[in-house]
């Protein structure tokens, strides 16, 4: 699968490239992962009975309030162990970005998606100075290309793993899926002991060194969420087929893997909302964002 750096020599350059898209939405991204980041070493330095509510890096992950809105709602304002109000004010705030925006929360902000993306920029920089790295890792990806079919069922998981959270939590009024949560473990990983979080993490960073955004892709229940809802937004990129020049540029610089070039509306739940195949399209207005009716194909 190709990477986002394979296609960096299309991109603004000079001072037009310190305000381009991608710049910005880096830099939007690495806010939020620093925040979260001195929080979580903050929690553990400090400790958990010097710290307060507001800051535990938990009370900022918007799924924790999808987790408690169930007992929030029958309880009257009762959240479950390790979420907060912050979780459920969060958690709305996302939705209603993801209406306006499509998943664009997952593109822009989301820390776990910025690890990610991270990962694979540090494996293409060590490709590009270590050859038989490149060349090892372009054989193995030659190998596994049968397994690629699998790609899209793949994609259907998340909608598996949301399914299972919202009948267990509700059951059980807990979050059972604490214990699963790589994004949960990162944020603990001083506590964390040798269990399903551990290594589901584990497997997320190796993976995220040959696939772009592998949890964002096929197991995070959040953007699975924000994929049904962005269905509902009135914006979608669409591809002006008179302009386009079929060069497959933007299906090269999209993280998750979309047909952009063969698509005339982009209005897929797996868009993450990057606008990183309108960065690097050589031809302008090929790639626009325009406004439509909801759910329109």
């Amino acid at each position: 699968m190709a990477s986002t750096a394979a296609v960096i020599k299309h991109r603004p350059k000079g001072l037009s490239a310190l305000y381009s898209v991608h710049n910005v939405r880096h830099l939007i991204q690495f806010a939020f992962f620093a925040f979260i980041a001195y929080l979580a070493v903050r929690a553990i330095v400090v400790g958990e009975s010097g710290t307060t509510v507001v800051s535990s890096p938990e009370a900022y992950c918007p799924f924790g309030g999808f987790e408690t809105l169930y007992k929030f709602i029958t309880t009257g304002g009762k959240t479950i162990n390790h979420t907060h109000l912050s979780n459920v004010v969060l958690f709305v705030a996302t939705i209603a970005s993801a209406l306006v925006f499509r998943s664009s929360f997952c593109g822009w902000i989301c820390p776990f998606g910025t690890l990610q993306e991270g990962i694979m920029a540090f494996s293409a920089w060590l490709q590009r100075r270590i050859p038989f790295l490149k060349k090892g890792l372009k054989a193995l990806q030659t190998h596994a290309k049968p397994l690629a079919r699998l790609d899209g069922w793949l994609r259907y998981l998340k909608y598996v793993v949301l399914a299972w959270i919202v009948l267990a939590t509700i059951s059980a009024g807990v979050m059972v899926f604490r214990g699963y949560d790589p994004y949960a473990t990162l944020l603990t990983i001083t506590e964390a002991s040798l269990g399903p979080g551990l290594i589901i993490l584990l497997v997320v960073v190796v993976s995220s060194f040959f696939v772009e955004r592998p949890w964002c892709r096929y197991a995070c229940p959040l953007g699975a969420i924000n994929g049904i809802v962005s269905q509902a937004s009135p914006f979608r990129l669409e591809r002006n087929e008179s302009l386009c020049m079929g060069c497959s540029i933007c299906d090269k610089a999209c993280p998750v893997n979309l047909p952009v070039a063969t698509s005339k509306k982009i209005t897929s739940p797996e868009c993450i909302g990057c606008l990183e195949c309108v960065e690097v399209c050589p031809r302008g207005g090929a790639l626009e964002m325009k406004v439509g009716l909801p759910f329109g194909k």
